[in-house]
Parts: structure tokens; sequence; C-alpha cells
């Protein structure tokens, strides 16, 4: 009986899925509401959504906490650049971009994923910093795609890539984390010496999932230098890329595939509305609402979800009873 729920609710979650999609492929297509504006601003969402959703693949699922995402999210846009600047198609330079970033997961992911906890990230934030410093220093200025780029640019082709792009991202980790190595993932992040005792090869399924993550953020540095028309690298590889997408996965819950979703979509919005109202004050206010969700609701907003609508419910049934 529960395998037979089991599989209505993943039929529900498929067609709901498939519904939000075609009303996103509709969107720009509607003249009310496919300015610009609305466009630009789903890209960015879309973005946010394949960088946290490619987080959590590592650091929901494996525990792995990369503090470096934007070292490979950096690299996917500037092998871009480099590429399409010298000629090469835009879609293959963006592919390149993402082979790039996973070749530099793999580089980095044998020394540091030995590291534990803390030491985990501490290293790869290091290693972050260390090529950020040694790129804007070998690329002090921007670099720009050919010109014949802006007579062909279309906001619209920028926003279908970033959503194929993300939902890609999204079905892949869900294709992932629901195989064996999904299972074997979670038992390396629970308890690793246990999984490593039953067979589980903990130091390949790291590297694997570390390449596939970077992989993905590779593409979406690559669809943002797309959509840019210049990159500067000093602002490709700067923390925000790293500490942005993993706010948006914390606030929408971790180890979940509609955590980062939800995140996302509250984490862009608060930054658009407090970036037009209050400038550079918007990044303290974003930084209390994360605090505040880490500290009432530690799981993030999707895993607490049961235990909110009971708390609220109480409170109303708790004030029903006083007017009473």
């Amino acid at each position: 009986m529960s395998s037979t729920n089991g599989m209505m609710s993943k039929s529900k979650g498929f067609v709901a899925g498939g519904i939000i999609i075609l009303l996103l492929i509709l969107l720009p297509l509607q003249k009310t509401i496919g300015s610009n504006y609305v466009v630009s601003l789903f890209f960015v969402l879309f973005i946010y959504i394949t960088l946290s959703q490619s987080w959590n693949l590592l650091g929901g699922y494996t525990g792995q906490f990369n503090i470096g995402l934007a070292a490979y999210f950096g690299s996917g846009a500037l092998i871009f650049s480099l590429l399409s600047s010298g000629g090469i198609s835009y879609y293959l330079a963006m592919l390149a971009g993402g082979i790039g970033a996973a070749l530099l997961a793999c580089i980095i992911g044998i020394p540091t994923l030995r590291l534990k906890g803390i030491y985990f990230g501490i290293g790869t934030l290091a290693l972050a910093e260390a090529l950020r410093i040694t790129v804007s220093s070998l690329w002090p200025t921007s670099t720009l795609v050919p010109p014949e780029y802006f007579e062909r640019y279309s906001m619209k082709e920028m926003y279908y890539l970033s959503l194929a792009l993300a939902v890609l991202t999204v079905a892949t980790v869900y294709r992932v984390v629901n195989s064996k190595k999904g299972l074997a993932l979670r038992a390396i992040r629970d308890e690793e010496e246990a999984a490593r005792a039953s067979g589980v090869s903990p130091a390949q399924h790291k590297i694997m999932v570390f390449m596939l993550s970077s992989f993905l953020i590779g593409l979406a540095g690559g669809v943002y230098s797309y959509q840019q028309g210049i990159i500067t690298p000093s602002h490709q590889f700067m923390p925000e890329w790293t500490f942005g997408p993993l706010v948006a996965a914390c606030i929408g819950g971790l180890g979940t595939i509609t955590g980062p979703l939800l995140g996302s979509i509250i984490f862009v919005l608060l930054q658009e509305l407090f970036s037009q109202t209050l400038g550079k004050v918007h990044f303290i206010i974003t930084g209390m609402f994360f605090i505040i969700v880490v500290l009432f609701l530690p799981k993030g907003l999707v895993q607490s979800g049961i235990p909110l609508r009971r708390f609220l419910s109480g409170l109303i049934s708790r004030k029903s009873k006083s007017n009473i």
C-alpha cells in the first residue's frame, strides 16, 4: 500500500513539474508578463537553481560542504569567454567550460576530499580564493565575446537556455539520488566508516559527485557569461557565487530536491526586492533572514514544513479557543 502511495505521489510530482515547465516555456511569449525585466529575473533564478541544486548534490546528499563553488562557476565562464572570443561555437564553448570545471574538481578533489568536516570547507575556500587571485592577475581586464554576438543577441534565447540547464540539473540530481549511487551517497553522509564496511568506496563516490556537481556549475558559468557578453574574472570568481547558492539551498532544505528550488526563489526575490529599496544593505537583510531560518528551522523550509504547519495550526486553535 505504501509503495502504491509513493508511486502516486511521484506521478503527481511529475505532472506538477511538467505543468510548471510548460508554463515557464510559455511565459516569454506572453506580452503582458513576458517583459525583458521579468525574463531577465527568471534567467537569474534559473542560474541560482542550477548552482544551488548542484551544490546540494555534494553538500546535502554526500555531506561534503564545498565552499569553493565560485572557482568552478568562474572557470566555466572564463573558458567560455576565451573560446568564444577565439571563434569557437558558443554551445561548444559552454560544454568546454563544464568539462574544464569538472577536470578542475578532479584535480582539487584528490587532495581536499581527504579532509573531513569543516577542514574540507576551509580547504575548498582557500583554493578558490587562490584561483581567484591568480586569474585576476592573469586577466586583469574584462574579456569580450566577438562583436557579432551583439547582432544576434536575444534575451529569450538566454531564458530558454538557462531554463533548459535548470531542468537538466534538477533531473540529473533526481536521477542520481534515486539510484543505488544515491543510497551510497547518503550512507557516506550519515556514517562514512559504516558505508566503507558495507563495500561502498567513499573516495570514488565523492570524486564522482564532485566532478558531476562542478560540471553543472561550469555549464552555468558558461551560460551566465553568454548572457552577459563580457566576463570580468574578478567578479565571476567572487565568493558571492559560492555563498548565494549555499544560502538558497540551506533556506529551502539540504538533502531534498524541492529545497533548493524553493530556497532559490526566496533568495532571488529577496535580493531583487531589497537591492532596489535598500541598496547594498540588502546583503545584511538577506543574511539576517538566513540566520533566522537556520536558528528556528534548521532543516530548511521544506523539511520543516510539517512541524511548522502543526505549530501554526496549534496556534490558531489556541487562539480560537481563547476567543470562545
